[in-house]
């Protein structure tokens, strides 16, 4: 039988893709390799074949449909992708082999490309020396002069809102993420653009497409002919598509053309149902836990926590000096002076709906939660982020950190 697997252990062999060696994981030629988020370990690069390639337009071509034709302006009018990392510079790896695809519109295949690149609203060459600030400043310039913006498709919430500080925007249609820590940004774009339709994003990683948002649907739906998906329950036992409970919680395995099979990507979902016989999936937030005495956190179990504190921005990590302990770091502009005692009373008593949370409280392993005011967390978050690798279009708004903040 195949082993469950993460990227750890197929580092080694990833690390011969891309030093150039053939047939590793797959036959035939990488294309590319494209990076991963990195939001956890850092950017880990994921192989791309053509196979791989038409499994994500399988996905994407489907999506596209369903959406223009309930808006047609969408396919009247001129897009705005942000798929591939703003101000990327050009590099290969030891094999010679491409990081990055060479422009969103690669993912559309041969036929389509020329056509997708027809309807842009910014040039694809944008940002090719690599220096953000020129790249923003370009990219405004153009969404500021395009009189037909149709559809803005980004991933989180607060890219777009980030150049929306800079350029007045009246879409018809955004897409981006909207679910998990994504979500209070994303109603903020609602609020911010009433008249556009925001369709929250499926879950689709840089390693494949999981699920596919379908208007009509309330929740996206497994992307079935995209990967051969599996879900492990909280026994590590593995569950088929077809045989999930709605409303049970479930870690994602999936087999890919690109070379993964039964692959933990590291994300939680819930069944909220089914689309006929595919399951209709919401997605909770990674994984990965933070354990400081047994208590053992999750980012899904801490976004569903404070969610009833309606924090915009809100990122829970541990401290590491003296006693240890968690700090909730907050927006300064978002919370008062005056309301951070009852605040971090909330908070403890939320997290301590984790039995070995409230067990290492009592018996004084875990010091008292402090709430921390911080000017503009998340432009230094991002900042973070940044420096070490992670694409400026996939940065999540934060809920739980491994690492003090």
């Amino acid at each position: 039988m195949v082993p469950v697997v993460r990227y750890e252990d197929l580092a080694g062999p990833i690390a011969r893709m891309a030093a150039g060696e053939p047939d590793v994981l797959v036959s035939g030629a990488v294309v590319a390799f494209e990076e991963t988020g990195g939001s956890t370990a850092g950017p880990k690069l994921i192989a791309y074949n053509e196979a791989l390639l038409q499994a994500f337009r399988r996905a994407l071509l489907a999506w596209l449909d369903d959406l223009a034709s309930t808006h047609p302006a969408v396919a009247a009018g001129s897009a705005y992708w942000s798929i591939s990392p703003a101000a990327r510079l050009p590099r290969t790896t030891a094999g010679g082999i491409p990081v990055g695809l060479g422009g969103d519109a690669a993912y559309f295949g041969a036929d389509l490309a020329p056509l997708v690149l027809e309807t842009l609203a910014v040039p694809p060459e944008t940002g090719a020396d690599g220096d953000i600030g020129r790249w923003r400043t370009a990219t405004c310039e153009h969404l500021a002069a395009c009189r037909d913006l149709a559809l803005i498709s980004v991933w989180s919430p607060t890219f777009l809102l980030g150049l929306a500080e800079h350029v007045a925007l009246d879409p018809a249609v955004i897409s981006c993420w909207d679910q998990a820590s994504s979500r209070p940004y994303a109603e903020e774009l609602r609020r911010r653009f009433p008249r556009a339709r925001l369709q929250g994003k499926g879950l689709l990683a840089t390693e494949g497409v999981v699920s596919i948002p379908l208007e009509g649907l309330e929740w996206p739906v497994l992307a079935v002919d995209s990967g051969y998906f599996e879900f492990l329950d909280d026994t590590g036992r593995a569950h088929e598509a077809a045989d999930l409970e709605v409303g049970a919680d479930y870690e994602v395995l999936m087999s890919t053309e690109g070379g993964l099979y039964r692959y933990a990507i590291g994300d939680r979902v819930r069944v909220r149902g089914y689309a006929d016989e595919a399951p209709m999936l919401e997605f909770l937030g990674r994984t990965a836990t933070v354990d400081l005495c047994g208590e053992k956190l999750t980012e899904a179990f801490v976004i569903r926590a404070l969610a009833p504190l309606s924090l915009k921005f809100g990122l829970l990590s541990p401290v590491l000096q003296g006693k240890a302990g968690y700090a909730l770091a907050v927006d300064a502009a978002e919370v008062q002076p005056e309301r951070v005692a009852q605040l971090a009373q909330d908070a403890e008593r939320a997290l301590a709906a984790n039995p070995q949370y409230a067990h290492a409280r009592r018996l004084g392993q875990l010091a008292p939660l402090a709430v921390v005011r911080r000017e503009q967390p998340l432009d230094a978050w991002e900042r973070g982020r940044l420096g070490r690798g992670q694409r400026l279009g996939d940065i999540k708004p934060p809920a739980l950190s491994h690492e003090p903040f």
